[in-house]
């Protein structure tokens, strides 16, 4: 957690958050660095990043853009190697 305890707390002494694993233990290692530890990049990724959700081709954004997802022409090449920037996974 990058956050310490105390985070936007109105009372300096009044955590706003305590953690339900072995408080003791855990409530120190809150706020322990400026940024997000490879446990929580590991969870987040776990959570919100799909597998084999990803573009075939560097320019799938900028086709995307364009408007290609949905254009008959290019959408059935699109929904195959362009799924992210489709928005499809």
């Amino acid at each position: 957690m990058h956050y310490n305890q105390f985070i936007a707390s109105q009372f300096p002494n009044k955590p706003t958050m305590t953690a339900k694993i072995d408080p003791t233990k855990n409530n120190p290692l809150m706020g322990q660095r400026n940024t997000l530890s490879p446990k929580d990049i590991e969870i987040i990724s776990k959570m919100y990043c799909v597998p084999g959700c990803e573009d075939k081709n560097v320019y799938c954004g900028a086709w995307a853009l364009g408007n290609f997802c949905t254009t008959a022409a290019q959408k059935g090449w699109m929904e195959v190697n362009c799924k992210k920037s489709c928005s499809l996974c």
